[in-house]
C-alpha cells in the first residue's frame, strides 16, 4: 500500500508541472445513485444463492488535470453500498425456513483516475478513466427476516455494521477496489464542463475482517470471501482553470 500511495503522489507531481506548461487544472463536484451488489466465493456462494442489487447515492468533490486529451483525477466522494442475499430454505431448531437479509454500507471513496477524453467539435467529447479507488468504511446497518414453513410470524433482527481491525468489527476499515469508467463530456464555455460517467467499481479483496472471522464460527463451517460491487452512475461539473493557451 505504501509503494501505491508513493506511486500515485508522484505522479500527481509531474501532473501538476505539465499542467503549467501546457493545459488546465479543475475543481468540482457530481451526485448521482448507483446499483451495488455482493459477490461471495466458495461456501458463501453456495449459502447465500439469491444475491441482488441495492440502490445507493453518491455525493461528492472532484479535482484533477486536464493535460492535453489526458487527465489525472482524485476526489472525496461519500457512497452507498451494500445488498441483499437470501439462502434456500434450510432447516434448524425452528423449522424449515427461508433467510433473507438486506445491508446497507456507508464509505468515504477516493479514486485515483487516469483518464483520456476525445472531443468531438467545439462541446462534446467522450472519456474513459481507470484506476484504484480506496474506500473507507464508516457504518452501516444489516436487517434480517427468517421466514418459517406453517407460521405467518416473520422474526427480524437489525445489527450494525463496524469497520476496524478487532475481532468484533465485521469489515476491514480499508478496501481497495478498481474502477472503470466511461462517460460523456460538454463545454459549457472555456471554463466549465458538465460530465455523465457510468463507473464499474469491483472490490479487489475479501471485505471481511481477518480477525473477525477467524473468531467467528461461522466462518470454519463456511469459507469463502465477500466483495463490493458496484455500478455508479454520476453527473459533475467542473471549473477549470487554464494555465496554458488551450482555452
Amino acid at each position: 500500500m505504501k509503494k501505491l500511495m508513493i506511486t500515485l503522489l508522484a505522479c500527481l507531481c509531474v501532473g501538476t508541472v505539465a499542467v503549467q506548461a501546457q493545459s488546465s487544472a479543475f475543481i468540482g463536484g457530481q451526485a448521482g445513485g448507483n446499483l451495488s451488489k455482493f459477490r461471495y466465493t466458495s461456501d458463501l456462494s453456495e449459502l447465500y444463492p439469491g444475491v441482488e442489487s441495492l440502490f445507493g447515492v453518491n455525493a461528492g468533490l472532484t479535482f484533477g488535470v486536464e493535460i492535453k486529451n489526458f487527465t489525472l483525477s482524485s476526489g472525496l466522494q461519500y457512497v452507498q453500498k451494500g445488498s441483499t442475499y437470501s439462502t434456500d430454505n434450510f432447516e434448524d431448531e425452528s423449522g424449515v425456513g427461508f433467510f433473507t437479509a438486506r445491508e446497507r454500507l456507508h464509505f468515504v471513496s477516493v479514486p485515483i483516475l487516469l483518464g483520456y477524453r476525445k472531443y468531438f467539435g467545439d462541446r462534446f467529447g467522450l472519456s474513459v478513466a481507470i484506476g484504484p479507488s480506496l474506500n473507507f468504511g464508516l457504518g452501516g446497518k444489516i436487517d434480517e427476516e427468517i421466514e418459517y414453513f406453517g407460521s405467518e410470524d416473520l422474526e427480524t433482527s437489525n445489527y450494525q455494521v463496524k469497520f476496524g481491525k478487532g475481532v468484533n468489527e465485521d469489515y476491514k476499515p480499508l478496501q481497495v477496489g478498481f474502477q472503470f469508467s466511461p462517460g460523456m463530456v460538454f463545454k459549457v464555455d472555456k471554463n466549465s464542463k458538465l460530465t455523465f460517467n457510468v463507473t464499474w467499481d469491483s472490490g479487489l479483496t475479501d471485505s471481511y475482517g481477518k480477525r473477525y472471522k477467524n473468531a467467528n464460527d461461522f466462518f470454519s463451517a463456511y469459507d469463502g470471501d465477500q466483495m463490493n460491487r458496484s455500478t455508479i452512475f454520476t453527473l459533475g461539473y467542473e471549473r477549470h482553470f487554464s494555465f496554458g493557451d488551450r482555452y
